[in-house]
C-alpha cells in the first residue's frame, strides 16, 4: 500500500470520477483505475460499485475515506510546517519582561549557534501592542489572552542583604522588616511588585532607599548594606553573590514562574526553535 494509491482513492472518492483524479495528478485514467484496483485487492474488499462509465463509493469506501480525511489533514499540516521550518528566515520579535539578564545571555548564546537568526528585542514595554511580538517573556498575566504559553521555569524567591547585615542568621517575620530600607531594581518590574505585595500583606509598605535598573549596581548596593532586596533563593554556593546572603524570613514563601507567550499560528520554525532552546536551558 502506497501513499499515492491512497491519494488516488481519496480524490476519486470526493469526485467519484477517475478522470478528475487523473487530470489533477496528470496521469492516464488507466493509471488511477489500476492503482485503485490494486488497493482493493490488498484490502480484500471493493471500495467502489462500478457501472458502465460510472463509479459509486460504497460503504467500505466511505469508511476508508473518513479515516483518510483526518490522516491527510495531519500529513499536509506537518508537511507545511516542516517546509516553513526549513525555509524560515523570519525576524523573531521578542518582548522580555522578566529575567532580563538570563534571557539576554540565552539570546547571545543562541546567536552563536544560529548566526543567521535575526531578532527585534524590547525590554519592559508597558504601553505597547503585545500583538506586535512573536514571543513575550513574562510571568502569568491575563493581558495575553490572544497568546498560547509554555512554562519556561519556576523558582523560589528570598529576601537578600549584605553578609554583615545585623539581621543575618536570625529567624524573622516579614513585619519585622517594616523599618528596614529596601532596594528595588525597577518600580515596574515583576520582582518588585512581588516584594511590595508581600510587604503590604504583612501590614506595611517598604521604605525604598534605592531604585536602579542595572543588575550590577543592584548587587553592589546590596553588598554595601544600602538595603534589603529580592532575588532567587540560593540553593548552593555557586549561586550565591559574593558578600550577599539570603535572609531567613519565615512567612516569605514567594515563587516566581516565567512563561513564553506566543501566537499559535506563528509558532513554527525559528520562533519555536528559540522558545524550546530557552526552555531546555532553564535558569
Amino acid at each position: 500500500m502506497e501513499i499515492l494509491q491512497l491519494r488516488y482513492f481519496y480524490e476519486s472518492a470526493k469526485s467519484q470520477n477517475f478522470t478528475v483524479t487523473a487530470k489533477k495528478y496528470m496521469v492516464p485514467v488507466s493509471a488511477v483505475s489500476s492503482s485503485i484496483k490494486r488497493l482493493e485487492k490488498e484490502l480484500g474488499c471493493q471500495l467502489f460499485d462500478r457501472d458502465t462509465n460510472r463509479i459509486r463509493l460504497n460503504d467500505n469506501g466511505k469508511l476508508l475515506q473518513q479515516s483518510l480525511c483526518a490522516i491527510f489533514r495531519e500529513l499536509d499540516d506537518i508537511t507545511t510546517k516542516l517546509s516553513k521550518h526549513n525555509q524560515d528566515s523570519r525576524e523573531i520579535k521578542l518582548l522580555v519582561r522578566g529575567m532580563r539578564r538570563n534571557i539576554t545571555n540565552f539570546i547571545t548564546e543562541y546567536k552563536t549557534i544560529y548566526p543567521d537568526t535575526s531578532f527585534k528585542i524590547a525590554f519592559e514595554q508597558e504601553n505597547t501592542d503585545f500583538l506586535d511580538y512573536d514571543v513575550i517573556i513574562d510571568e502569568e498575566n491575563g493581558r495575553y489572552s490572544d497568546y498560547e504559553r509554555i512554562e519556561l521555569f519556576t523558582m523560589q524567591l528570598s529576601l537578600k542583604c549584605s553578609a554583615d547585615h545585623p539581621l543575618c542568621n536570625k529567624a524573622l517575620y516579614l513585619n519585622q522588616l517594616c523599618k528596614q530600607p529596601f532596594i528595588l531594581m525597577d518600580t515596574n518590574g515583576n520582582m518588585n511588585r512581588i516584594l511590595v505585595e508581600a510587604c503590604n500583606r504583612a501590614g506595611f509598605h517598604p521604605q525604598i532607599s534605592v531604585v536602579c535598573n542595572d543588575i550590577e549596581c543592584y548587587e553592589k548596593f546590596l553588598k554595601c548594606n544600602m538595603g534589603i532586596g529580592i532575588g532567587r533563593q540560593s540553593e548552593n554556593l555557586a549561586e550565591t553573590i559574593s558578600g550577599v546572603v539570603d535572609l531567613e524570613v519565615c512567612d516569605f514563601k514567594q515563587r516566581y514562574t516565567l512563561y513564553a507567550y506566543y501566537v499559535e499560528k506563528e509558532y513554527y520554525g525559528n520562533v519555536k526553535n528559540f522558545v524550546e532552546f530557552i526552555k531546555n536551558k532553564g535558569i
